[in-house]
Formats: C-alpha cells, sequence, structure tokens
C-alpha cells in the first residue's frame, strides 16, 4: 500500500496531487476539501477505467481510480488496491452539502455505485450547466478542451496517455497529470458557470 505525491504546474502555481490506495490518505483528503473555504462546496469529479482483460479490447472496462479536486488539491485513488473502502470518502459523496461536476459524470457515478458501492447525491453534468448558462446548445456536444477554451478563454493542454493503463499500481507522471488537469478543469468551469468568476490563485 502507498501514497506518492506530485506536485504539477497550472498557470504558474503548484497544485498538489495524491496518488493513493490508502484509506487514511483518503480521509486527510477529504478532511482537506472540508475545510477549504474557497472551494464554494462545488468538487470536481472525474474516473479512468482500465480493461479488465488487457489483451481483448472487447472485454469491458472498469474504473480503475477515482480523480476528486477542490480547485486546491487533488486526490486521485486506485479503487482496486483500496487497503479499506474509507467511510469518509463514502459520506463525502453522499453529503447533500457539496456538489460534484465533471463531463459524462451521470455515467461516471452510475458505474461508482455499480462496481463499488459509492453513491454520489449531488451532480452537475458540465456539458449540460455550460450549454444552459450560455445559451448555447452546441456546447453539449463538446469536449473539456473546447468548452474550456468557449467558457474560460482557457488554453487546455493534457499529456496523451492512449497507450497507458489506468489499471496499473504504479501509475506514470504523465497520468497523474492528465488526471489532475482533467477534475481541475471541471472544478474551474464550474466555479466560472456558477458563479461567475474564478479570481482566486491555487495554492
Amino acid at each position: 500500500m502507498s501514497t506518492r505525491k506530485q506536485v504539477i504546474i497550472v498557470d504558474d502555481d503548484p497544485m498538489k496531487a495524491y496518488v493513493t490506495n490508502q484509506a487514511a490518505t483518503v480521509d486527510h483528503c477529504i478532511r482537506t476539501f472540508l475545510s477549504n473555504v474557497y472551494n464554494k462546496n462545488l468538487i470536481g469529479l472525474d474516473t479512468e477505467r482500465s480493461m479488465i482483460d488487457p489483451n481483448d479490447p472487447r472485454k469491458r472496462t472498469r474504473i480503475a481510480i477515482l480523480q476528486l479536486h477542490d480547485g486546491d488539491d487533488c486526490v486521485i485513488i486506485q479503487l482496486p488496491y483500496l487497503d479499506s473502502m474509507p467511510i469518509s470518502l463514502l459520506n463525502f459523496l453522499r453529503s447533500a452539502d457539496y456538489t460534484f461536476i465533471g463531463l459524462g459524470i451521470k455515467e461516471n457515478v452510475t458505474r461508482l455505485e455499480k462496481e463499488y458501492g459509492l453513491v454520489c447525491k449531488n451532480v452537475i453534468e458540465l456539458g449540460e450547466l455550460a450549454a444552459t448558462v450560455k445559451r448555447d446548445k452546441t456546447l453539449l456536444a463538446c469536449g473539456l478542451a473546447e468548452l474550456a477554451k468557449k467558457v474560460d478563454k482557457l488554453r487546455f493542454f493534457k499529456p496523451s496517455t492512449v497507450f497507458e493503463d489506468w489499471g496499473e499500481q504504479n501509475l506514470s507522471d504523465r497520468q497523474v497529470k492528465h488526471a489532475t488537469l482533467n477534475v481541475y478543469t471541471y472544478f474551474r468551469l464550474g466555479i466560472k458557470l456558477l458563479c461567475g468568476e474564478y479570481n482566486w490563485g491555487i495554492k
């Protein structure tokens, strides 16, 4: 069992990403989220999947990691390798006080419940939010890079991880950066759309 911390630089600011399969580290990160007065009770959420049988691309996938971001820090939880399921995570996802945002989030939370028994109470689909706020239905079909550009004039670059296995215990630096940038961007665009601004730095 292990935890690894990686620093990701975004807009010249350092952001901490914790990759973990330890319940104690998940507990620590969630306590940090709960004490963050700047996150407006909004959390970016995403998942990455791995093939159950890497040698047969026709076989279905399962969720390998769950990423959560509060605008400052990211936790990347390796669900298949957890030493135990953290009660703090179960309670946090079910909390009526927090809203989780992402692209494809409805499918993600359905699979989280089916595969790991994790129930997420309040979710916002980022594409639907953008289309509603901007009154532009074309945003429903946008990927993350295009949404970032149209909503926040944010240039979104992420490293390619097409040929990397998210089910490996030792994720590459490139995978960690990819996973962190996704949920950070969900959070940032969500705040922009819901509050009309994004005007604080990353700690």
